[in-house]
């Protein structure tokens, strides 16, 4: 389930940070996320940027295009149950790639964790709290 998406003003930042922000974001992502697991299930992660035109992102009520401050937001998906620290990791650890890849003053970027329930997400069309069971029972050598 993981998933990041950064909100970030279009033409704003160069390609090549941005593809290094979402590639260093993944293995963050999965890393912190599946800390025990071995190897690490990155093809769970998914990474995206939502580019907003200049005139269509404002900050402070005024327009990046008529001299606003370009502040990237981002959201991350996790499912309920986590700890709170794992969660918490997730804001600080964004933030900081946020900052080192597009170089922007840490204390414009904004972020949030949106916790979903199991039961209303969906892995390959079935609920991700079914898929957890089979996954767990899978690990135990267990028959699902």
């Amino acid at each position: 389930m993981p998933i990041v998406q950064f909100h970030l003003v279009a033409d704003h930042y160069p390609d090549a940070a941005i593809a290094a922000l979402l590639e260093e974001a993944s293995i963050f992502y999965v890393d912190t996320l599946y800390p025990t697991l071995d190897p690490r299930p990155i093809e769970r992660v998914r990474a995206f940027v939502s580019p907003v035109p200049a005139e269509h992102f404002a900050t402070g009520g005024r327009l990046v295009s008529l001299g606003g401050v370009a502040a990237p937001y981002f959201t991350c998906l996790s499912l309920e149950g986590r700890p709170v620290e794992q969660l918490q990791a997730l804001l600080a650890g964004f933030t900081d790639l946020i900052e080192r890849h597009l170089r922007c003053d840490r204390a414009t970027i904004r972020g949030t964790v949106v916790e979903i329930a199991p039961a209303l997400w969906s892995i390959g069309g079935v609920p991700a709290s079914q898929a957890r069971d089979t996954e767990k029972a899978l690990r135990a050598g267990i028959s699902p």
